[in-house]
Order: structure tokens, then sequence, then C-alpha cells
């Protein structure tokens, strides 16, 4: 950090991030209460107006915030505002301009359409938006690579209309803790780890030996007296739920199709969890027809 920098109230960059972030969440929590206090009207009214919504109350909170005070919400909770060398002109031009093109954006189709009155005139509208919008992302991506290394104008408007946040309290520079941040790291490493590793484990294979292991309240002499039956009450041993493509596999309890070849594919040594009967072989493995009358 230089000294002009200092004198001039310097601002990190991890600040003015946050502080998009911070105007975001606001104009959400906003909108949100909102439409809290009008969702009796319905929702048709709010869908078809959404967009001139939107703007009103970007506008209204910009103009509150950007223009009277030279700072955003996230700018004040963060102690930042724009250079008092900013004219009030510029700052004016930039509402007008977040505003609007958002507006624009979501209502050139119909725009195109009503003035045209042609239905093609729309879909050009909006590929042509489409193209802007994509352009507009490129050079939003070009100019966060040279924010990273210059620190000042995060977004590509703020750097057309040359906008510099400086810091509003120059004695009470933001101090950032990197704590937090190395713990969120090993979180997400440790996680992304996990993600990895869980599906190579066949918890279908503990599973089942979990269930060898626990003791049956079922007779095992009696299962095999008696015969396979499917009724209305029949459900599945691995799913417990009506079998859906019942299957035997040697004994007399029914599973589902995929339940039963899923659990022998996962598990070659795969045993009823009731009666404790081995699957030996796929050939064990057929479907049971049932006839209604």
């Amino acid at each position: 950090m230089s000294v002009s920098e200092t004198n001039q109230g310097y601002v990190p960059r991890i600040s003015q991030l946050d502080s998009i972030i911070l105007n975001e969440e606001a104009y959400s929590l906003i909108k949100s209460q909102l439409l809290a206090a009008v969702k009796y009207i319905g929702q048709s009214p709010l869908t078809r107006f959404e967009p001139e919504i939107d703007a009103g109350l970007q506008y209204i909170l910009l103009k509150c915030t950007v223009q009277k005070a030279r700072s955003s919400i996230g700018q004040q909770l963060l102690q930042i505002k724009y250079d008092d060398l900013v004219s009030n002109r510029r700052l004016r031009n930039y509402v007008l301009l977040l505003v609007f093109g958002r507006w624009l954006k979501q209502r050139a189709g119909n725009i195109a359409a009503a003035v045209l009155r042609d239905e093609s005139a729309k879909l050009f509208a909006s590929q042509c938006i489409n193209i802007l919008e994509i352009l507009y992302m490129v050079s939003q991506l070009l100019n966060l690579l040279v924010f990273l290394r210059e620190g000042i104008y995060p977004s590509v408007v703020e750097r057309m209309l040359r906008l510099k946040p400086v810091s509003s309290n120059i004695r009470n520079v933001r101090k950032i803790s990197y704590v937090y941040f190395t713990r969120e790291l090993l979180w997400h490493g440790f996680a992304e780890l996990l993600s990895f590793v869980l599906p190579l484990i066949n918890i279908q294979y503990f599973h089942n030996v979990v269930r060898k292991l626990l003791p049956s309240a079922v007779d095992n002499d009696d299962l095999k007296e008696q015969e396979v039956s499917f009724h209305q009450h029949t459900t599945c041993v691995v799913c417990n739920c009506p079998p859906v493509l019942p299957h035997s596999y040697g004994c007399q309890h029914l599973a589902c199709y995929y339940c039963i070849h899923s659990s022998y594919a996962l598990d070659p040594t795969y045993s009823c969890p009731l009666c404790g009967h081995t699957v030996e072989s796929k050939v064990q493995i057929i479907p049971v027809y049932t006839v209604n009358g």
C-alpha cells in the first residue's frame, strides 16, 4: 500500500467485492418484504409488471443511497464511498444505467414487438440482447482481472464513469483475518474428499453385514416351510415397499427387480435380510408372475 493510497483512503479489494454482495442481499430483503405486504393482491399483476417493480425499487434505493449519500447500502456498512471528485452528474448517470439497463434487458423483446408489430422482431431483439449480455459478461470478466491487479473499479459501469471508491473513515481501515478463510478452505477440501470417496464405498455391503448380525424375530424353520406368495400386503425385503416387478431369489421372500439386482451386483454374497438365504447365482433371481382373478 503506497502513501498516496493511504492519504486518499485506500479500500481493500475484498471490501469492494463484499459491498456488491451486500447490495444484492439488501435489495432481495426489501423486495421480499414488499411482496409479503402485497401478497393478497395476487401473483398475476406482480408477475406481469415484475420488471417495472424491480426498476422502481432499484431506482428509489440507488437514488437515496448512491446519488444522495455517495455510497450504496453495502458501501455504507463497510465505510466506503465514492470520491468527492466524482460529480453528481456521473452518479446520476450511474443510477440510470444500472436501472434502465436491467429493465431494457427484460423488456427489449416486448418493446420491439409492440413497435414493429411483428413476432419475429421480438425474437430478433431477444437474440441481440443475448449477444450484448455475452459481451457484457466477457467485459466484466476482463474488468475483474484488471480490478484484482489495480484494486479499483470492481464493475464495468464504475470503470466507464470513473467512480473511484475511497474509504469514508481513513483512520479505520478494515482488517482482514485469514483464520476464517483457512477454516473454510479446509472444510471445503474435506467435503470434496468425502464426495469423491463415498461413491466408492459399498454401503449396501455394510448394510447387509449389519442386518445379518442383528437378531431376527422370525423363525427360519417356519420360513422354510412357507411357499412364495404374492398378495396385497407383500413388501420388498430391501425397500419395504410394495414390490415393483417382483422377483424371487430362492426363498419365499420377494423383492423389486431393481432392488434385488442392484443388491446382488454390489454384493455377490448377498443373502436375504429376513431368512439369511444366500443368492448363489444370478440364475436364481426369477420374476414372479401374478394372475389377477
